[in-house]
């Protein structure tokens, strides 16, 4: 199997979604010329856009300390620059968790540090995130490699605190120094608590996001690293060292960090197993040295529960200085191709299905929709066109005859039109209750009181209950939600199958609230609760800092899964019936039209020809927009991104009116 470079298959992976985009701005005219659009499905559509071309790859590497991290991520994306780009020299190791990406709005290369101080607040990450003022802000110059060198290397910076401080921020714990007789008076910790590296490098251009997370220490103390930004990433290499094997606390950052946040997880989780060159010796025979790698592979494979062939033996130091000095042989050799083989396969695999999932619940949904409407017309024109074909030699009691029973078909119509607006009506009622149930008020009142009383405990379990009881609670919220969004689902799609099975309406798609991305994400916060309630690490904090954490990470966490499925079925009422709206609209035009029809044919023959003329054109126009569409959903659904050389077309259909 031919090696493609993971550079080369981003560029393609970019370059179709670019397509996408493309072919998504080119169905908003559409619909507005077609007379299908709305505000709400115009908001949809630059939603839509707006998540597209703010896409991230992201890419999470995870390690304890001195496994070569820092240089595999050298080795694999900054290697054509011909050095270190980030300080990975032995003995220098990376502080505080790290996100390497090319800022697109600002354009600037620069350094932005967030000091170790800001854990004593309240606010998140995400929070401090926009907060530039509490940030020290470095300027990267492109050209000055030691400028750059001096302003990087602050990452790895630390200083030293009294033990009462280190205590304070939740950075020391005597259980977790046994070797230690007496506590010291003073501790070493990280200078920052998080960096953000913005360069213009070609692959972060294209979107891709580096994280790069220090040891056991900075993930068991910053629980939003776990919760939000190891979940979000589409790939995680966790890396070990081949020279230690898997020691006792890889496998806790891997069974409580890494493994632990997605259960079953196998795709874009990769186990990296760096510095094989320390097994190769001159005086083995080269087969020897082959299976001892093997053999570690298998071992580690089976340690950890993930597939073989998602363990990859490198050796990152080796694959760096190849690429530098260009030798192919060595390349190979140190086994980083193969890894980046398998990121491009697997992760852009995975990173194009969220992509085409984005697309397929809503700006897809729209487009089979627009298709179905589309064929209703087409077909409700074909069949008024044969029907005035047929009365070229009726007689005016034949025409009559057609015109009465048109009427009453009308008259039918009209009636459960009105049905229908009361049906609407019980819809908001339904709504009304979802939103109760959601209510954030609510939910305000259970959190504040579940933090004065840990706040007011006296012992630890006593705080361990207290935070179980609410997660429980927020757990029963869910499943009255699931109950009752699901009786409004039935309610919706009982509504469409009337008209479509009274009226001969195109079945189309109404677009559906699902609970279950927010129930899934409620229970991976509460397992993520449970681990931060029974961590070793939780129970050597101060109470005050417990209380902080709790809060901050986890609790903040679920009243936005809260609030964002309120948001969501608020919108999903709004739009839920839209589709049918246009519909009800439609049909009632034509019902008129048709009469109309009827009613001059009956006056004057001459009408007749020139109507059959009208409708000819209005099916052939009808049939063109209806090639268009198809073409449209072809280009979104049929392009890969392979790889340039194997890249396919999509296969786009010609107009037939036949």
């Amino acid at each position: 199997m031919e090696k493609v470079r993971f550079q080369e298959q981003l560029k393609a992976y970019e370059q179709w979604k670019t397509d996408v985009i493309n072919t998504i701005e080119e169905y908003g005219p559409w619909l507005e010329e077609n007379g299908m659009s709305s505000a709400d499905i115009e908001q949809r559509i630059e939603e839509t856009l707006t998540t597209l071309r703010g896409d991230k790859l992201t890419i999470a590497f995870v390690a304890e300390f001195s496994r070569g991290k820092t240089e595999l991520i050298n080795a694999i994306f900054f290697a054509d620059y011909g050095r270190r780009l980030l300080p990975s020299d032995a003995g220098r190791t990376t502080m505080c968790p790290t996100e390497i990406f090319y800022d697109d709005v600002r354009h600037e290369a620069y350094v932005r540090l967030l000091p170790i101080e800001t854990r004593l607040q309240d606010s998140t990450l995400s929070q401090l995130r926009h907060d530039t003022k509490q940030w020290v802000h470095y300027p990267l110059e492109i050209d000055s490699v030691e400028q750059m060198q001096a302003a990087l290397n602050e990452v790895i910076q630390t200083k030293t605190v009294t033990l009462e401080e280190a205590k304070h921020l939740g950075l020391y714990s005597q259980e977790l120094h046994p070797h230690q007789d007496e506590p010291p008076e003073t501790v070493e910790i990280p200078k920052w608590r998080h960096a953000m590296i913005s360069f213009p490098h070609d692959m972060l251009k294209k979107g891709l996001t580096i994280l790069d997370t220090p040891g056991l220490n900075a993930l068991g103390t910053e629980p939003e690293l776990t919760l939000n930004m190891l979940p979000a990433a589409q790939a995680v290499l966790f890396v070990l060292g081949a020279d230690t094997g898997v020691t006792r606390s890889d496998m806790e950052i891997w069974q409580h960090h890494v493994k632990g946040f997605q259960s079953g997880r196998q795709r874009g989780l990769m186990v990296v197993l760096n510095k094989i060159d320390t097994l190769w010796d001159d005086l083995r025979e080269h087969e020897d040295i082959h299976d001892a790698i093997q053999s570690q592979q298998s071992d580690t494979a089976a340690m950890l529960g993930v597939e073989s062939k998602a363990v990859f033996p490198i050796s990152a130091q080796k694959g760096l200085l190849a690429k530098i000095k260009n030798e192919p042989e060595l390349l190979d050799k140190s086994g980083l191709l193969d890894l980046e083989n398998y990121l491009g396969q697997d992760v852009l695999n995975i990173k194009q299905q969220i992509v085409l999932d984005t697309i397929s619940s809503d700006v897809g949904q729209m487009l089979d929709n627009s298709r179905s409407m589309l064929s209703g017309k087409l077909n409700e024109t074909k069949y008024q066109l044969e029907e005035l074909e047929e009365l070229s030699d009726k007689s005016d009691d034949v025409i009559n005859n057609l015109m009465e029973k048109t009427r009453s078909e009308q008259a039918q119509y009209l009636r459960d039109v009105d049905t229908f607006q009361q049906s609407r009506k019980q819809l908001k009622q339904q709504a009304g209750l979802l939103s109760e149930i959601l209510s954030l008020n609510q939910l305000d009142e259970t959190i504040t009181k579940c933090r004065k009383e840990m706040t007011n405990s006296w012992t630890t379990s006593g705080m361990k209950t207290s935070m179980k009881n609410l997660f429980e609670e927020t757990r029963r919220t869910m499943l009255q939600v699931v109950t009752q969004s699901e009786q409004t689902r039935k309610l919706i799609r009982a509504i469409y199958r009337k008209f479509q099975n009274e009226h001969g309406f195109a079945v189309v798609q109404p677009k559906m609230f699902s609970i279950v991305k927010y129930r899934v994400e409620l229970e991976l916060l509460h397992q993520e609760a449970e681990i931060f309630r029974n961590s070793p690490v939780t129970a050597m904090m101060e109470q005050n800092f417990v209380v902080k954490r709790f809060f901050s990470a986890l609790v903040k966490r679920a009243r936005d899964i809260f609030q964002r499925a309120d948001s969501e079925i608020n919108q999903w009422i709004v739009s839920a019936l839209e589709p049918l709206v246009m519909q009800i609209k439609d049909h009632k035009e034509m019902m008129e039209k048709r009469l109309n029809n009827l009613q001059k044919i009956g006056q004057s023959r001459n009408t007749l020809q020139y109507r059959i003329l009208e409708l000819q054109e209005q099916y052939t126009e009808l049939a063109r927009q209806l090639t268009s569409l198809r073409n449209m959903s072809n280009r979104i659904s049929n392009n890969r991104p392979l790889h340039h050389s194997q890249r396919q077309k999509p296969k786009l259909v010609k107009q037939n009116v036949s």
